[in-house]
């Protein structure tokens, strides 16, 4: 038998994958809403006051607050269940692959576990969640007698017992389908490990008897060294004006409970100096951030497009692998792309609900907020097929092997599958 790498794909995993990505987006935007609320709200209050007074905003940041909890609460939740789902269909798509294929490293690795071991934790910390809100509130009610008389107060404990039978029943059927699934992934896993040291011999003999090429000039520049040095002289930035923000707020504020520290006007002064130019520096580092985020998707995009149309010859060829891994392996520009889309998405749609929370008219921005996330959904579900055929074909002309070079994780992944989970 042949055994070779080959690039997993079904409509059904196509779809929870693109959901998986947006879940992912989704919740990368929320971070950043809370982190530029917190930030906006106290450097316009110390300072940049007057205008902050002026421009009414610290009713917004507060409903926006309440959205972040509520939005929190579901993409804490619901995304789970998303990768149960993405990791279910990626293992009905591996167990569809012919005898001798072998998927790539990063997709045996997610299937270390059984899926449904996800489903399990995850309806078991909602239970528990709803159990105690659900008591909570039920000896609230015992005790008050306005509680007992308050109609919101039965409605609370009406959605409490609704989430903990929901979480009765994903711990249950999470239990039950990690019995099914512990013998379908050591079966694949057995097979792995013959055959991912196979195919990478193939690969390798492949190679050896492929023509070597020089790689091209937009495979190599600008290299992953020069776009590393960026990230970091951003990130050593962002924390320093972060660094310099808290030390601002407590300047004026040592503790949680602490009075308000008033100084002299001319630190006074410098505090507001201090907290205002650290502010700016944040938004500077976040501007120049999201320029060189679009810029590198811009880039793996272009590069994407031209490897796929260097190598559509089918001619076999040979070049440094470790050029051909992140093209391979790691995530395409059309996903990244779909994270940027839904974590702005998420952004506006915490902005417009605590606008319409606050009283305020949010006009075109829930729309908006819905489109971004629906068309970052669209983008990544629309590129699964051509992610799996352009892969293939760079697969079977360049032979990159198993893609990622820290090592093979089969034996420690069979290692995970064959500890049968004990049964609670």
């Amino acid at each position: 038998m042949n055994e070779s790498f080959v690039e997993a794909g079904s409509p059904g995993w196509a779809f929870w994958r693109a959901a998986a990505d947006a879940c992912i987006g989704l919740i990368v935007g929320t971070l950043y809403a809370f982190l530029g609320i917190l930030v906006a709200g106290i450097v316009g209050e110390e300072a940049l006051s007057s205008l902050y007074s002026e421009l009414d905003l610290d009713p917004i940041f507060r409903a926006s607050m309440g959205v972040f909890l509520v939005a929190a609460a579901v993409l804490g939740f619901g995304t789970p269940l998303v990768f149960v789902a993405e990791r279910i269909a990626a293992l009905r798509a591996v167990e569809r692959l012919p005898a001798g294929a072998v998927p790539p490293r990063p997709l045996r690795v997610s299937l270390s576990s059984s899926p449904y071991a996800v489903m399990r934790t995850t309806g078991t910390v909602l239970f528990w969640c709803a159990a105690g809100l659900g008591a909570f509130f039920a000896l609230a009610a015992l005790f008050t007698e306005d509680l007992r008389e308050d109609i919101e107060t039965w409605i609370v404990l009406g959605g409490c017992l609704l989430f903990v039978a929901i979480g009765w029943g994903l711990r249950t059927a999470g239990r039950s389908g990690l019995d099914r699934t512990i013998g379908r992934l050591q079966a694949l896993w057995s097979s792995w490990k013959k055959g991912v040291p196979a195919a990478e011999a193939a690969d390798a003999r492949r190679r050896v008897a492929a023509v070597e090429v020089d790689a091209p000039r937009w495979l190599i520049t600008p290299g992953a060294r020069f776009v590393n040095r960026i990230a970091l002289a951003l990130t050593i930035a962002t924390v320093a004006a972060l660094a310099a923000f808290m030390l601002s707020v407590f300047l004026r504020q040592q503790c949680r409970s602490c009075e308000p520290v008033h100084w002299n006007q001319p630190i006074e002064n410098g505090i507001d100096v201090l907290s205002l130019s650290s502010g700016t520096a944040i938004l500077i580092c976040a501007v120049l951030g999201l320029a060189a985020w679009i810029g590198g998707v811009l880039l793996q995009a272009l590069r994407e497009v031209a490897l796929a149309r260097w190598v559509r010859d089918g001619r076999a060829r040979r070049v440094d692998p470790e050029l051909i891994e992140p093209l391979v392996a790691e995530n395409r520009a059309a996903v990244r792309l779909e994270h940027g889309l839904c974590a702005a998405g998420a952004i506006a749609v915490i902005f417009a609900g605590g606008m319409s929370w606050a009283g305020a008219d949010a006009g075109a921005l829930p729309v908006v907020a819905a489109a971004l996330i629906v068309l970052g959904l669209l983008v990544g579900w629309s590129d699964a097929g051509r992610r799996r055929r352009e892969r293939q074909t760079i697969r079977d002309v360049l032979f990159p092997g198993d893609a990622a070079r820290a090592g093979d994780d089969t034996a420690k992944a069979k290692g995970i599958v064959h500890r049968r989970s004990p049964r609670s």
